[in-house]
């Protein structure tokens, strides 16, 4: 490998060796590192060249895309000018949010000189520049920053960041919507069956209920069910839309009619009796009641148009999602053209309709949803469509080799671009982050590590042949601390694995919780790990065995004699333990306190497995009804409201 690649790499983030899981270094090869730096946009045919251009485009500019800043502390920008131009020339134009616009000289906001270069015969001063004062702290927010002079003129988005809010010391319930069966669902669970869920929860103490990611999938045949590929992260699954609790059944005797008749009745019926979700058949059960009902929203000037009508105003890109799911080419975000409009044909209204039911629905459980965030989108899906410049060609996220797969991983999704989201200052994210934290109270960020570093794996080689891209996590912590902050979201990193200690000390500093499994901390010497305090603490996860497997497993066998018991007893004593412990949040499996022996997802395995599919063996009904069940999380709560430990 040329040093000049070895160069080119470094200037754009593209790690040349990492550490793997085994303690081992891995090099990059020179064919990972010209596909990966072709992705990012980089010349890698020509390196010396290209060297040249990207040292000479940092020399010469005058504001980075993006600059993020604290809320309490210096809040400072980098200004490079021509040694032509004197800041006393210059000016800083700072807007806000609400379009105050704050005007100052340069001069007096330099706080010290960085230093002078030359490069290629333009020399280029650099000086830092203050934005606030102690006595003047910029508020959280963004900012558009904009510096002009003679013949020079920049823009920047400034993030002010502050750091995200902390929980109480709580617990919640996890059950995904998938999963939960009723006496009246069909065939797999509803927005209104989380909602009454939420209740349940909350009226036995509990502050949460955590579910699997709630966005919209491809269920045509054949199907692509897993929550953490969906077709977009803009949107909400239709899939858990409730028909028979929407205003427009009144108002279409179609719907009615259908709902009544003998043979939907009979295909309900099949549905409620299938032990899996058969995705493609339910989804087909709630469109053909959706459709007669988004038909009657537009019948005529009614408050509930109007209110449709208002959605699709706010929301362009689910208006362009609608279109998208109809079979239209998709339009990019920021090209010429109203997507504020209700699309004319039937079938785009009809997907615009139920993503409009869909949040309202879902913000029936707001205030107490602990939602799930995935690192990608499907790599057919809308998001790469609606805004093409936030997404690498060429390549796929992954994870190198380890001591669980032994040749890498492909995750089947295109990563986000780390220069195309700063010279798009971000929009994609903050658009993610907003539409997530909507209705969260608590957000779990897939991959948390994705914020610094992702492992990139270049279309026709193998998993193992890949190379970690570098992002501004400065920058993307202080967008998400951001927009936690506004909506008053809890953010919980998912941080299993090997985790460069850069990613543990970012979320403390940032008040992130870390993701705490007990069957990864226990042992016969240490049966019972405490948990750290700014962590959401549970026994397992949604791809790990269940609890009574895991207990029963032959290598557990002397923490399992440690314990002492069944698995019945191991369990309480398991939940007792992180009840009463430090950890902000406790999550308990539902379906864990029968000793549930089925697991949402085996990692590894395919379609045969039944991944994703797997239904609740009660229903909620008798869920709400156990008196051991409810017993269980009445003594979680009891134990969460001691005084904290310490």
């Amino acid at each position: 490998m040329s040093a000049e690649l070895r160069t080119l790499a470094q200037l754009y983030g593209v790690q040349t060796s990492f550490v793997d899981a085994s303690g081992v270094r891995r090099e990059a090869g020179t064919d990972t590192l010209r596909a990966v730096l072709g992705a990012l946009g980089a010349p890698a045919t020509d390196p010396p060249s290209a060297v040249r251009q990207e040292r000479l485009r940092r020399h010469v500019q005058i504001l980075e895309p993006v600059v993020a800043v604290p809320a309490a502390g210096t809040q400072a920008v980098e200004v490079g000018l021509p040694r032509s131009v004197h800041p006393r020339d210059c000016w800083l134009h700072l807007q806000g949010e609400e379009g105050a616009t704050r005007r100052m000289r340069l001069m007096p906001a330099i706080h010290r000189p960085l230093g002078s270069a030359s490069l290629e015969g333009r020399t280029m001063d650099r000086y830092e520049a203050q934005l606030g004062s102690p006595l003047e702290m910029l508020p959280a927010g963004y900012y558009r920053l904009r510096l002009e002079g003679p013949g020079v003129e920049s823009t920047a988005l400034v993030v002010v960041a502050p750091r995200c809010p902390l929980p109480g010391r709580g617990w919640g319930a996890f059950l995904p919507v998938h999963a939960m069966r009723t006496a009246r669902d069909w065939g797999v669970g509803s927005y209104t069956a989380l909602a009454e869920t939420a209740r349940w929860v909350g009226g036995l103490g509990g502050e949460l209920v955590g579910t699997l990611p709630l966005y919209p999938g491809y269920y045509e045949e054949p199907p692509e069910i897993s929550p953490y590929l969906p077709v977009t992260r803009l949107g909400w699954n239709e899939l858990y839309v409730d028909p028979t609790v929407l205003p427009e059944l009144e108002a279409s005797p179609e719907a009615r009619d259908l709902l009544a008749s003998e043979a939907f009745t009979s295909e309900l019926a099949d549905a409620r009796r299938r032990a899996l979700v058969d995705y493609p058949s339910s989804m087909a059960l709630v469109r053909r009641v959706l459709e007669p009902l988004a038909r009657a929203v537009f019948a005529g000037p009614t408050a509930r148009r109007d209110a449709l009508e208002g959605f699709a105003r706010e929301r362009p890109d689910l208006v362009a999602y609608a279109r998208f799911r109809a079979g239209h080419p998709v339009e990019p975000c920021g090209a010429p053209g109203d997507l504020t409009r209700v699309p004319a044909d039937e079938a785009s209204r009809c997907n615009l309709y139920a993503q409009w039911v869909a949040d309202q629905q879902l913000g029936a459980a707001a205030g107490s949803l602990f939602l799930d965030l995935p690192v990608g989108v499907h790599p057919a899906g809308f998001d790469p469509r609606y805004d093409p410049a936030s997404f690498a060609d060429g390549v796929e996220g992954g994870a190198p080799p380890d001591l669980f797969f032994a040749k890498g991983q492909r995750w089947s999704f295109r990563p986000l671009h780390p220069r195309g989201l700063r010279e798009q200052r971000y929009r994609h994210v903050i658009a993610v982050l907003r539409h997530a934290m909507r209705h969260a109270s608590v957000l779990r960020l897939d991959h948390v590590m994705g914020l610094y570093r992702l492992y990139w794996v270049p279309d026709g080689l193998d998993a193992t042949d890949g190379a970690y891209v570098r992002y501004r996590d400065d920058e993307l912590r202080a967008i998400v601390a951001l927009e936690a902050q506004r909506s008053g979201t809890a953010v919980v990193g998912e941080d299993l694995g090997t985790v460069p200690e850069e990613v543990r000390r970012g979320m403390a500093h940032d008040r992130m919780l870390r993701s705490w499994v007990l069957q990864f901390e226990v042992s016969a010497g240490a049966p019972l790990p405490d948990p750290p305090e700014l962590s959401m603490a549970s026994i397992g996860t949604h791809d790990l065995p269940r609890f009574v497997s895991f207990w029963e497993a032959p290598e557990h066998a002397r923490w399992r004699r440690a314990l002492g018991g069944d698995a019945r007893r191991g369990l309480r004593v398991c939940l007792d333990h992180l009840a009463a412990g430090p950890a902000r949040l406790v999550l308990a499996d539902v379906e864990d306190l029968w000793l549930e022996r089925w697991p949402h997802n085996r990692p590894g395995t395919g379609p045969e497995a039944g991944n994703w599919q797997h239904r609740s063996a009660r229903t909620l009904e008798e869920i709400f009804a156990d008196d051991d069940v409810t017993a269980a999380l009445e003594r979680i709560d009891g134990l969460r409201r001691q005084e904290e430990p310490g």
